[in-house]
C-alpha cells in the first residue's frame, strides 16, 4: 500500500473518528441537556412540594385554630343556651326516646322542690307518679289512674296535644310537648295564671267577649257571648269561621231584622264586620236589645264586645214617652200662660184704659193720685205678666233674636231716660260713661238688648237708697268684625251677701228674705237677662259687697255696622277753655272726657261760688249743673251776668223740661238732659255762636177726616167696649159695636166702616175668621183697614194675627196715644166734636 493510500485512508480514519466524536459530543450535549431539564423540573417539583407541605401545614393549624375557637362559641352558646333556659320563666325539659329525664331547667324543678328523686334520668312516668302521690297536681275530681293514664297515653301520639295542668297552688301551666327527631320529647311548661285570671274575669264579665283571628276564625267567646246567641252557640268552637256562624244562626231565626232579608242582611253584616271598627245595635228574635262593638287587633283579627241593652232601650222608650208628656205638658202651659195673659190684660183694660181716662178729668190733688196709682198699679202687674211670658218664651226656647242696625249708645240714654223718674224721685244720680273711641253702632236685637238693660239699671236704681247708678260701657274690636262689648251696671245700694251673689239669678229669687220684703218684683229680671244675653252668645257676671253697693254686667260680641262712624263736634272758633261745675266726681270725669276729645281744655270745681271765684281768669265756656250743692245753675247764671261776665253757660237738669217752660232766659244758651250724651253736648257745643235760627214755620196739623168717620169695633167685652167708647168719645166718629164675629161680618155688609178694631177671641166667630169673611167680601172696593185690639201677647201672635189679613196691631190694655196713633197711620187724624 503506498503511503498515499496510507494517508488518505488515515485521513478519511480521522475524519471518521471526528465525526464520531462530533456524533458522541453532540449525543453527550444533548444527555446533558435533558439531565439539567430533569433536574430543573425536578427542583421545580421539589420547590412546589415544599410550598404545598408549607400551605397543609398552615392550613393546618387554621383548621386547629378555628377548631378550637368553634369549640369555645359551642361552650359559649351551650353556656348561654342553659342560662337563658335557667332564667326562663316557663319550664323547660328534654327527655331521651326511652322517656328519662336528661336535662330541666329550675323553673321546671322548681315544682318538684324538695324531691330527691327528680332529677336527671328519673322517668317521665316516675314525675307524673310524684305529681299525684305529692297533691303536686290539682286532679279537680278525675281519679288519680284516669289522670295518670291520661298523661301517659298522651305520648303515645304522633303529635301530642296541649294539656292544661292546674296546681295546687291555683297556678295554671300549660304543657307542650313535641318529639325530636331522635324519638326524645322536648316539654315546655308555659306559666298562663295571668291569663287564665283574666280569661275567668272575661268569664264573669256580664257582656258578652269573643275574639275571631286574622282569618276570621273563632278563637274564644265567653258565656254571655254564648248566651246571647244560644241559637248560635252549637257552633262557636275554636276555629269556626264567623260566617258560618252567622248563617247558622240565621237558619235558626236568631237574629229579628234580619227576617226577610237574610242574605242582604248577611252582606251588610259581613261588611261591617270588615270595617276596622264598628258600632251598631241588632234586635234578637227574643226582643233584646244587642249593641255591638267590634275592632281591629294589632295582628289583623278582631276583639269583639256584646252589650245588652234592652234596658236602656226600655228606658230610653220612657224617656221619649216622657218627653212627648213633657212636650204635652209644654204646650198646655204655652196654652195656659196665653189664655191667662188674655183672660188677665182683658180686666185690666178695664182698669188701665178707664184710669187713664180719668187723669183726663178736672181731679183734686188727692184724687188724681188716687188715679196715678190705680195707673201704676195695674202697670206693674202687666209688667209682671211680661216677666212671667218671657221667663215662658225662653225656658221654652220660642225666643227668637230679631238683628238690626241700632245706636247703642242711644239706647243705653233711652233706657236711662226712661228710669230717671224713678232715680229722681230717690234723689238718686243716674250716670253714663260711653267710651268715646267705641262706634255707636252695631247689629243686634235691641229690643232684647234695652229689656236685660231696663232689668239692670232698673234693679240698681230699686236697691240703690243713695249715691248713685253708673252705667258703663267698654269694648274691644276683633279681627272678625265683631267688637266685644263690655256694659257695666255699677251701683252704691245695699249689696248682695257672698252666699247669694250667684242665688239672684235664679229664677224668682231675691236677696232680702221673702218674710221682711223691703223691695217689690217677681225675682224673674236677672233671671230673663242671663238668658237673654247667654241667647246672644255672651254671659253676665257679678260683684257686690254688702253694704256698699254691686256691680252687674253683661258681655256680648256684636258686629260693628258698616255705615259706623265716630262723630264729632266742629268746635267754635274761640272756645279753647271749659269750665265744669258738678258736685259729682264721675259726673266731672265724664264731662271731662268727653271734652277734651275734642282738644278742649277742661277745668273743673264742685260749687256754684267756687266758679265765680274762678271767673278772675274767665273761661270761654261754663258747663254746670242746674242742682249744685250752695245755688242752682240759673242762679249762677244769674250771677254771672250780673257781674259782667259774658259766656255761654249751658245747664245739665235731671228734669229740663220744667227749665224749658220757664220764662226764656239770655244767660243761658242752652240746656241738657242728665245723664248728657255725647250727642247732645256735640249738637250743643256747635250750636254756640251760631246765628240765631229762623224759627220755622209751624207744622201744619195733621190731616183731620173731613166727615165723621164710620168705626166698627169688634167686642166682645162690655168693660172693653166702655173704654173704647170713652177714650174717643170726644172724636167725632159713628161708632157701631159688634159683640162677635158673626155680627162684624154682618155690620160690615150693612155699611162698610172708614176702619175696623177686631178683637180676636170672641165667641161663635173669632177675630181671624171674621177679618178673612170680610176680606172676601170687600171685593173691588176699597181696602178698609183692621187693627187687631187683643190680649194675645205671646211670641207668634203678632205675626198669626196680621197673616190673617189684619192690617195693624194694639195689645190691650189700650192706651188713648196708641189709639189715636192707629187712626192717624191708616184713614187720618178724626175731628173733634
Amino acid at each position: 500500500m503506498s503511503l498515499a493510500q496510507k494517508l488518505a485512508e488515515e485521513r478519511r480514519a480521522r475524519l471518521a473518528a471526528e465525526r464520531l466524536l462530533e456524533l458522541k459530543q453532540a449525543e453527550l450535549f444533548a444527555a446533558n441537556r435533558k439531565l439539567a431539564h430533569h433536574a430543573h423540573m425536578l427542583s421545580h417539583e421539589i420547590t412546589e412540594t415544599r410550598a404545598e407541605v408549607a400551605t397543609v401545614r398552615h392550613e393546618n393549624v387554621l383548621v386547629r385554630t378555628k377548631l378550637g375557637e368553634a369549640f369555645e362559641k359551642i361552650e359559649m352558646v351551650e353556656g348561654q343556651l342553659w342560662k337563658a333556659l335557667r332564667s326562663i320563666r316557663d319550664g323547660f325539659a328534654l327527655f331521651n326516646s326511652d322517656g328519662l329525664l336528661e336535662i330541666a331547667n329550675p323553673p321546671y324543678l322548681s315544682v318538684f322542690e324538695g324531691l330527691d328523686t327528680i332529677a336527671p334520668g328519673t322517668s317521665y312516668a316516675h314525675i307524673v307518679q310524684m305529681m299525684i302521690e305529692e297533691g303536686i297536681v290539682d286532679l279537680q275530681g278525675v281519679p288519680a289512674a284516669v289522670w295518670r293514664d291520661r298523661m301517659l297515653s298522651r305520648w303515645e301520639d304522633v303529635v301530642i296535644e296541649p294539656i292544661t295542668l292546674r296546681l295546687w297552688s291555683g297556678d295554671f301551666f300549660k304543657i307542650q310537648d313535641r318529639r325530636t327527631p331522635d324519638g326524645g320529647i322536648v316539654s315546655l311548661a308555659i306559666d298562663i295564671t295571668e291569663l287564665m285570671r283574666m280569661w275567668s274575669a272575661v268569664e264573669e264579665l256580664p257582656d258578652g267577649f269573643v275574639i275571631y283571628d286574622s282569618e276570621d276564625r273563632l278563637l274564644m267567646s265567653n258565656g254571655p257571648y254564648r248566651d246571647m246567641y244560644a241559637a248560635s252557640a252549637e257552633v262557636m268552637i275554636p276555629g269556626t269561621p264567623f260566617e258560618e256562624i252567622l248563617r247558622f244562626g240565621l237558619k235558626n231565626g236568631q237574629y229579628q231584622e234580619a227576617a226577610g232579608r237574610e242574605e242582604d242582611w248577611l252582606e251588610d253584616r259581613m261588611e261591617k264586620h270588615r270595617s276596622s271598627s264598628i258600632e251598631h245595635e241588632q234586635q234578637l228574635k227574643d226582643g233584646r236589645w244587642i249593641r255591638v262593638y267590634e275592632k281591629e287587633t294589632s295582628d289583623g283579627g278582631r276583639v269583639g264586645l256584646r252589650i245588652d241593652i234592652s234596658q236602656m232601650k226600655q228606658v230610653q222608650r220612657d224617656l221619649e214617652e216622657a218627653k212627648a208628656r213633657a212636650e204635652s205638658a209644654n204646650r198646655a202651659k204655652s196654652a195656659f200662660l196665653a189664655n191667662m195673659s188674655h183672660e188677665i190684660r182683658t180686666p185690666m183694660n178695664g182698669v188701665v184704659g178707664m184710669a187713664d181716662i180719668m187723669m183726663d178729668a178736672d181731679l183734686t190733688a188727692e184724687q188724681r193720685l188716687y188715679v196715678e196709682t190705680i195707673r201704676n198699679s195695674g202697670e206693674s202687674l202687666l209688667s209682671i205678666i211680661n216677666d212671667v211670658l218671657d221667663f215662658s218664651k225662653i225656658e221654652a226656647d220660642k225666643l227668637i233674636l230679631h238683628t238690626e242696625p241700632f245706636d247703642l249708645e242711644r239706647a243705653v240714654h233711652e233706657v236711662v231716660m226712661l228710669l230717671q223718674p224713678s232715680a229722681r224721685n230717690k234723689a238718686v244720680e243716674l250716670l253714663v260713661d260711653y267710651d268715646m273711641f267705641l262706634p255707636t253702632r252695631f247689629v243686634g236685637d235691641v229690643g232684647r238688648l234695652r229689656q236685660a238693660l231696663t232689668n239692670l239699671i232698673g234693679n240698681a236704681v230699686k236697691f240703690t237708697v243713695k249715691g248713685h247708678v253708673l252705667v258703663r260701657v267698654v269694648g274691644l274690636p276683633g279681627e272678625d268684625g265683631n267688637t266685644a262689648i263690655h256694659l257695666t251696671v255699677e251701683d252704691t245700694g245695699i249689696g248682695i251677701p257672698a252666699d247669694k251673689v250667684e242665688h239672684v239669678f235664679g229664677e224668682f229669687n231675691q236677696v232680702d228674705d221673702e218674710t221682711n220684703r223691703l223691695f217689690e218684683g217677681t225675682g224673674l229680671g236677672l233671671s230673663i237677662t242671663r238668658k237673654l244675653i247667654e241667647l246672644m252668645g255672651g254671659d253676665v257676671w257679678v260683684e257686690s259687697e254688702l253694704g256698699k253697693g254691686s256691680c252687674f254686667g253683661f258681655r256680648v260680641a256684636l258686629p260693628t255696622d258698616e255705615s259706623s262712624v265716630i262723630r264729632m263736634a266742629q268746635v267754635p272758633a274761640g272756645l279753647k277753655r271749659v269750665l265744669v261745675v258738678a258736685d259729682h266726681s264721675v259726673t266731672r270725669s265724664i264731662l271731662g272726657k268727653q271734652l277734651s276729645i275734642l282738644g278742649l281744655e277742661v277745668s273743673s270745681c264742685l260749687t256754684g261760688r267756687a266758679a265765680l271765684d274762678q271767673m278772675g281768669d274767665p273761661p270761654d265756656l261754663l258747663i254746670a249743673e242746674q242742682d249744685l250743692p250752695d245755688m242752682e245753675g240759673t242762679e249762677l247764671a244769674a250771677q254771672l251776668r250780673q257781674k259782667g261776665r259774658v259766656l255761654p253757660v249751658l245747664l245739665i237738669s235731671r228734669n229740663p223740661g220744667a227749665l224749658l217752660d220757664a220764662p226764656p232766659r239770655d244767660d243761658v244758651a242752652g240746656y241738657l238732659h242728665k245723664p248728657v250724651s255725647r250727642s247732645d253736648l256735640f249738637a250743643a257745643i256747635e250750636g254756640l255762636n251760631a246765628p240765631p235760627a229762623i224759627a220755622p214755620p209751624p207744622p201744619p196739623p195733621k190731616a183731620a177726616a173731613l166727615r165723621t168717620l164710620r168705626v166698627l169695633v169688634a167686642e166682645d167685652n162690655r168693660t172693653n167696649q166702655l173704654v173704647f167708647r170713652k177714650m174717643v168719645a170726644a172724636l167725632d166718629l159713628d161708632l157701631v159695636f159688634a159683640k162677635n164675629g158673626f155680627e162684624a161680618v154682618e155690620a160690615f155688609r150693612a155699611r162698610r166702616p172708614d176702619i175696623i178694631f177686631m178683637d180676636i177671641s170672641m165667641p161663635g166667630m173669632d177675630g181671624k175668621q171674621a177679618t178673612r169673611e170680610i176680606r172676601a167680601c170687600e171685593g173691588e172696593g176699597p181696602h178698609v183697614p183692621i187693627v187687631a185690639v187683643t190680649a194675645h201677647a205671646m211670641a207668634g201672635d203678632r205675626e198669626g194675627i196680621l197673616e190673617a189679613g189684619l192690617d195693624d196691631y194694639l195689645t190691650k190694655p189700650l192706651r188713648k196715644a196708641e189709639l189715636i196713633a192707629k187712626f192717624e197711620a191708616h184713614v187720618g187724624a178724626p175731628a173733634d166734636k
